[in-house]
C-alpha cells in the first residue's frame, strides 16, 4: 500500500515539476518572440524618421516598452534608445550578449541594428523551473514525512491493540493456572510449573508494555542476556549451540522486560534459519552495540530491506511481527536495529543503543 503511494507521489510531484517547467519556457519564448517583434518595428520607425517623429508614432503603435532597446546605425551610431541608461557601446555589448541584434533591411540595404535586452517579467520567469523545482522537491518531502507519520501511527496503534488484547486474553488462563498449581502434589512438576507459569506472567507483562511507555531502569546489560540465555538453552534443540563472548558488560538504560524480549525473538530466529551456533556479543565503543550473529541461512539480499515491516515473512506459518517487534523496542530505547549478512554465513544482527 505505502510503496503505490510513494510511487504515485513521485509521479505526482515530477508531472507538476515538468508541466510548470514547460509552461514556464513557453512563457519565455512567447515574450522573447514578442520583444524581437516590438524591437524590430521600433527600430524601422527609429530607421526611416526623426526621433521626435519617432517617439510619436511609436507611442500611438505601443503603449508603453518594459524592456531596454537600443537602435544604431550600421556605423554604431545611437540612433534612439528606451530604457536603458547610459545609452553607449559598453550597454550595446551587454543587450547583444542577451540577444542577437535585430537588423532593421530595406531592398536589401541595412538601415539600423536593434539591441534589446531581457524584461523584468522574462528575468522573472527565468528563475521559474529552479522555483518550481524546490517546490515540487519540498511537496515530495512533505508527502514522504506525511506517509511515514502514517505508518508509524497506524504501527503504533496496531502494535497496542494487539498487545494490550494479548495480555488481556492471557490474564484468565494465568490466574486459573495459579489456582490449579495448589492442586499439583509432586514437587519437580510443581516447580516446573512454577517456572513455566512465571514466564506466562513474563509474557503477558511484555505484551501489556509493548503498548504503553517503557520503564527504564540502569542496569547491567549481561543481567538481562544471561538469563534469556538460560531460559531459552532448555527449550531449543540440543544441537543448537549460544555462545557468551562478553566479560564486562556496560550499563545501559533498559526496561528488562521488553529487552529481554527483542534478545529472545533474534534467538529463535537464528534458531528458525537453521542454526547450530549463535553467539552474544557487546561492544561497547561510540554506541553500545548488543550482536546477536548465527550461522543459519542469513537473508537474501533483495529482502534485507522488507524484514522489518509487520507483517512480512518468509515463513510459511509466520506472522511476520518478530523482526519489527525488535525494532519497535529498539526505537522504544532509542536505539536502532541493524542486520549485516556475515562474510561466510548466516546473518548478524545488531541492537545499537546510545552510551
Amino acid at each position: 500500500m505505502y510503496e503505490s503511494l510513494n510511487r504515485y507521489l513521485v509521479f505526482t510531484a515530477l508531472a507538476i515539476v515538468a508541466g510548470f517547467v514547460v509552461y514556464s519556457q513557453y512563457m519565455i519564448r512567447e515574450i522573447e518572440r514578442e520583444a524581437e517583434t516590438i524591437s524590430r518595428v521600433y527600430g524601422k520607425f527609429c530607421s526611416r524618421v526623426t526621433e521626435d517623429e519617432t517617439s510619436v508614432v511609436f507611442d500611438e503603435i505601443i503603449t508603453k516598452i518594459n524592456f531596454p532597446v537600443i537602435v544604431t546605425s550600421p556605423e554604431g551610431d545611437i540612433i534612439s534608445k528606451r530604457n536603458v541608461e547610459p545609452a553607449d557601446s559598453i550597454m550595446v555589448a551587454k543587450l547583444d550578449n542577451e540577444h542577437t541584434p535585430v537588423k532593421i533591411e530595406y531592398e536589401g540595404k541595412l538601415l539600423a541594428l536593434v539591441h534589446y535586452g531581457d524584461s523584468k517579467l522574462r528575468k522573472l520567469l527565468k528563475f521559474a523551473p529552479l522555483v518550481q523545482v524546490s517546490l515540487g522537491g519540498l511537496l515530495f518531502v512533505i508527502g514522504i514525512i506525511w506517509l511515514a507519520i502514517l505508518k508509524r501511527s497506524e504501527e503504533n496503534a496496531l502494535f497496542a491493540g494487539i498487545s494490550k488484547e494479548t495480555a488481556h486474553q492471557l490474564g484468565t488462563p494465568i490466574t486459573a493456572l495459579i489456582g490449579w498449581q495448589e492442586l499439583i502434589k509432586d514437587e519437580s512438576i510443581k516447580l516446573s510449573f512454577q517456572q513455566d507459569l512465571e514466564r506466562l506472567k513474563s509474557i503477558a507483562t511484555r505484551f501489556h508494555k509493548i503498548g504503553s511507555p517503557p520503564q527504564f531502569r540502569l542496569q547491567a546489560v549481561s543481567d538481562i542476556l544471561d538469563p534469556t540465555i538460560e531460559y531459552l538453552e532448555n527449550r531449543i534443540p540440543r544441537n543448537v549451540k549460544i555462545t557468551k563472548d562478553y566479560s564486562n558488560s556496560v550499563e545501559a538504560n533498559i526496561d528488562n522486560e521488553l529487552f529481554s524480549w527483542a534478545i529472545e525473538n533474534l534467538i529463535k530466529n537464528a534458531v528458525d534459519a537453521g542454526s547450530t551456533k549463535i553467539t552474544l556479543s557487546i561492544n561497547a565503543n561510540k554506541y553500545l552495540d548488543i550482536i546477536i550473529k548465527d550461522n543459519g541461512k542469513g537473508v537474501a539480499q533483495r529482502i534485507s530491506r522488507k524484514i522489518f515491516s509487520p507483517g512480512y515473512t518468509t515463513k510459511e506459518y509466520g506472522w511476520g511481527i518478530g523482526l519489527s517487534l525488535v525494532q519497535r523496542i529498539a526505537k522504544m530505547h532509542h536505539g536502532k536495529i541493524i542486520y549485516k549478512p556475515n562474510k561466510e554465513s548466516g546473518a548478524s544482527f545488531i541492537i545499537r543503543l546510545k552510551r
